[in-house]
């Protein structure tokens, strides 16, 4: 459930199909990923999942598995 939700906020923030997010999803698989967006998604992800990232980890973002080890650091549960 919470991977779903993580691949439905990124498709969202990316505006790009549901299908098109995975695990090695990174800014040269997705057009639109920046430093400006890279940082929306960072909120909304903080947001729709009640977490701050701190800057180290924020940091070493670097794909959507990142996004997930750093989710389940802050003890959200992946299936």
């Amino acid at each position: 459930m919470n991977e779903k939700k993580l691949f439905e906020i990124i498709a969202r923030v990316f505006d790009i199909p549901l299908n098109q997010v995975t695990n090695q999803s990174n800014s040269e698989t997705i057009e639109q990923w920046d430093s400006f967006t890279g940082y929306i998604l960072l909120d909304e992800i903080e947001s729709e999942f009640n977490i701050i990232v701190g800057m180290n980890d924020a940091l070493e973002i670097k794909n959507v598995e990142d996004f997930k080890r750093i989710l389940i650091k802050k003890g959200i549960q992946f299936e």
